[in-house]
């Protein structure tokens, strides 16, 4: 039987340890920023911490009292150039919510995050700009979207991707839909690269590698599969973008080209796939139920007989046509790449 007696005594003998003292957050002063016609509030602490951009010009020196630009609504600091509905989205990750917090994520849309892209590109956010870019490609992005992202916000990938993308397609994009969105110079570049690449329907096929993430709606080209799913013969857990968990056991041979009806418009060439032919590497069976799927994008319901097989980084018509990309958009290619290694 312990006593009191005793519990003293050994208290007296322990030597009590380090105290732990939380760190101070010094999140600094209100900031006043007006972006187009709305002026916005927030604290200092994170634009100076993320960004060397904000930090240098918090450091500037200060006029009159009176006249300090961010110190109050009458004297925000004027942000020109730039989008109010970007600025907001940028604040939802700056500061998240305690809902944000609570649920563990935080759900923003396509454009929210390209915003947030486009502000972090421009002040050097580097930690927030790989999280959108990283939240991004998780999003169907056209083959348009990679190109014009990719190359205004120097995003490599999505930009060889995407001019890679644009030259396989059958038929090409108008002219006029490439130059409104691309230019003139990028446009004809591309038609260019086309007409030297694509010889016949077919040609060249080379498949690196399956994954689910492309897999395609047939009638509106957008992902079938925006997240990982079951096999239904062996239930592992398929990541949608493995590209080595499934295979096609006749590798191009279980494709097929519908060339569409010439007599009632220009040939357009898909590359088909029957899912009933995708086979799961671990238990050697096919990995997708015969039933119909809808698509995410369009809802369309779709047979597994017939979806499309979307042409990227591992599946390329010709070989010949990223070689191309390579030698007429090489040097912008590598501006991109370099941007983050800086």
């Amino acid at each position: 039987m312990s006593t009191g007696l005793n519990e003293s005594a050994s208290d007296a003998t322990t030597s009590p340890g380090p105290i732990l003292r939380p760190k101070p957050i010094r999140w600094g002063d209100i900031i006043f920023f007006k972006v187009e016609e709305i002026v916005f509030e927030a604290p200092r602490h994170r634009f100076a911490k993320h960004s060397e951009v904000f930090e240098t010009m918090f450091h500037l020196p200060a006029g009159s009292e009176e006249t300090v630009e961010g110190r109050d609504k009458e004297h925000p600091i004027v942000l020109e150039g730039y989008k109010a509905v970007h600025f907001d989205s940028l604040l939802k990750i700056l500061y998240p919510t305690p809902e944000d917090l609570i649920s563990g994520t935080l759900k923003l849309e396509k454009e929210e995050w390209i915003g947030i892209l486009n502000l972090s590109t421009r002040w050097n956010m580097k930690k927030i700009r790989t999280h959108a870019i990283n939240e991004l490609s998780k999003v169907s992005l056209s083959p348009i979207d990679k190109s014009v992202l990719g190359r205004e916000h120097k995003v490599a990938t999505w930009f060889r991707d995407g001019l890679t993308e644009l030259v396989s397609e059958h038929p090409i994009r108008p002219l006029a839909e490439l130059k409104s969105q691309l230019g003139a110079d990028m446009a004809c570049t591309l038609l260019w690269i086309q007409n030297q690449t694509q010889t016949s329907l077919g040609a060249g096929l080379v498949l690196n590698g399956l994954s689910m993430g492309m897999v395609a709606c047939y009638f509106c080209g957008a992902g079938m599969f925006t997240s990982g799913r079951s096999c239904v013969s062996c239930s592992r857990t398929i990541a949608v973008d493995d590209c080595n968990a499934l295979y096609l056991p006749h590798g191009i041979s279980d494709t097929w080209i519908d060339a569409g009806n010439p007599a009632t418009g220009p040939a357009r060439a898909t590359f088909c796939i029957n899912l009933q032919h995708v086979m799961c590497r671990a238990g050697l069976k096919c990995a997708f139920s015969p039933t119909k799927y809808a698509c995410p994008s369009c809802s369309q319901l779709m047979s597994p007989r017939c979806l499309k097989l979307r042409l990227g980084k591992n599946v390329t018509e010709n070989s010949s046509a990223s070689q191309k990309i390579l030698e007429e958009f090489g040097e912008e290619i590598a501006r991109c790449e370099s941007w983050d290694e800086e």
